[in-house]
């Protein structure tokens, strides 16, 4: 074999072994795999989760194109920014009484564990094929989400339950948000409100579905809930949209309360210990009915008349001036909310 036909040879086996190697580090870019929905979902704050594809659950409402117009806002005249009157806005801003005890739940076996991640296949004592389609575990505070405040930072014209609410007043860390009172005149609130005109906020509404959050309310079973939580959800055009109070301690008692279309009212105290421990509320929201359940436990059940209409999610806590307790020691914490459909 001559010296030319061997480098000839050389060459061609350089130009395939190259080739190989080129294809075999190309492989795995060209392969169009999708990266791990596990591993995109990690540590995410907020999330609002696709529903499979044609299915007819919502997932959440976009940011309007355009400022909301002055009588979608509740609780706030938007031409002069002041408060609106009291029958304009949620029921939060006056303390209803407490309504007669119902029923007696059962504790939650977590109550001493400040933070649960497991999410579960679906939410606790309620069966059905559930696809979560919202899962905020408070890693962070996602702002395209929750605004920490309701309408204006620590604004005295946008009161919510007797106080002003301010962003300062809460922190997010370690899987949990925890909302305080700094005074008698400064509480805070979380709220998913789509038209809060507050710049990319994208928000979050459902119309059915379980909604459910684990929450640690301050106070001793002998003394009662310190200050005026709540945990609740309301529509764009209140009274007419409802709004439901899946948990809100009154007067120091764990009540639930139901505000009506027609503005009455249905509810109930829930007789136990709710205080000093972690425990799990949501609703059932369905076509004409809502079921109230407490560590996956129904403690309440009674019919709509909203509609269905969508609603946001808030956590807030206020003024009980017979019950307040400041700073850390008056705060409620946040270790999770879901919604699944």
């Amino acid at each position: 074999m001559s010296m030319k036909t061997r480098l000839l040879q050389c060459v061609c086996c350089l130009l395939v072994v190259g080739g190989l190697s080129a294809s075999a580090v190309l492989a795995p870019a060209e392969s169009g795999l999708p990266a791990d929905p596990a591993e995109a979902a990690s540590g995410s704050s907020g999330v609002i989760i696709p529903a499979p594809s044609g299915s007819p659950w919502p997932t959440g409402s976009a940011a309007p194109a355009a400022p909301p117009e002055a009588p979608e806002v509740p609780g706030l005249d938007a031409s002069t920014g002041a408060a609106a009157p009291a029958d304009a806005a949620p029921s939060e801003a006056v303390p209803p009484a407490a309504p007669p005890a119902d029923d007696t739940a059962q504790g939650d076996p977590l109550e001493g564990k400040p933070v649960v991640s497991s999410q579960g296949l679906g939410p606790a004592g309620v069966p059905g094929a559930w696809h979560l389609v919202f899962d905020e575990e408070f890693n962070t505070l996602n702002p395209g989400v929750w605004t920490p405040y309701w309408f204006n930072d620590c604004d005295p014209k946008s009161k919510m339950n007797g106080v002003k609410t301010c962003s300062s007043n809460i922190t997010v860390a370690n899987g949990e948000a925890v909302l305080q009172l700094s005074d008698s005149d400064s509480g805070a609130l979380l709220s998913t409100n789509p038209k809060d005109g507050v710049s990319g906020h994208v928000g979050f509404q459902y119309t059915t579905g379980y909604v459910e959050a684990r929450i640690y309310f301050p106070g001793t079973c002998s003394g009662g809930i310190y200050n005026w939580p709540a945990w609740w959800t309301t529509g764009q055009s209140y009274p007419k949209t409802g709004e439901i109070d899946i948990a809100e301690p009154l007067a120091g008692n764990m009540s639930t309360v139901y505000h009506s279309a027609s503005g009455g009212e249905l509810g109930s105290a829930i007789v136990g210990c709710w205080a000093g421990g972690y425990h799990t509320y949501g609703v059932h929201r369905m076509a004409g009915v809502n079921d109230i359940y407490f560590d996956g436990r129904k403690v309440y059940s009674y019919s709509s008349q909203d509609g269905n209409a969508p609603h946001y999610l808030l956590l807030n806590v206020g003024l009980n001036p017979n019950q307040r307790t400041f700073g850390p020691a008056g705060a409620i914490k946040v270790d999770w909310v879901r919604v699944w459909q």
